[in-house]
């Protein structure tokens, strides 16, 4: 399998897929021989045609949206996000300083240091208990600015199933 190698000073491999090309990309520390390398990467073949497909699958799906899908997904977002933040905050016992709605790619939300909320509107493109799980998992955000146990527990304790809703977000959802 072809590979983009990139050396540094490191202790650790690292494999990932390029955003822009989807060329496969590893990370190596400058000692570690190329059989090593090569064997890391076959190790992880399954991993990697799995993340290829996914990139397709993403891709095609952005492909399918016209300007007018994208204001709708943005006004739902701008309608429908509001409550479920407003309901949320008021079981957390929490308040962000603001929301707003963006155009991000790689996360569906974020919480800032200063408890402002952001939310893609790409992730109303998913099932209501994901987007719900992404909501809370924000708020946590509030009340800890990390992922640690406290943050997990947090979240547990509004939503014992969020591994399950965090899954659906795994899933790329189809464009209807």
């Amino acid at each position: 399998m072809e590979y983009r190698l990139i050396r540094q000073s490191r202790k650790t491999l690292s494999l990932r897929l390029d955003e822009q090309d989807g060329t496969v990309v590893v990370t190596a520390p400058r000692w570690i021989s190329r059989r090593q390398i090569d064997a890391f990467v076959s190790k992880h073949a399954d991993w990697i045609a799995k993340q290829q497909v996914r990139r397709q699958q993403k891709n095609a799906l952005e492909a399918t949206l016209t300007p007018k899908r994208v204001a709708e997904l943005k006004a739902r977002a701008k309608a429908e996000l509001p409550p479920k933040i407003a309901a949320y905050a008021a079981i957390l016992g929490v308040r962000p300083t603001g929301f707003k709605v963006t155009s991000a790619k790689k996360r569906f939300g974020s919480c800032s240091g200063k408890n402002s909320l952001c939310f893609s509107w790409r992730l109303m493109q998913y099932p209501e208990e994901a987007i719900d799980y992404v909501v809370v998992h924000e708020l946590c955000h509030i009340l800890h600015h990390d992922h640690s146990r406290a943050f997990y527990a947090a979240v547990s304790s509004v939503m014992p199933d969020y591994k399950a809703r965090q899954k659906r977000l795994k899933v790329i959802p189809s464009d209807d």
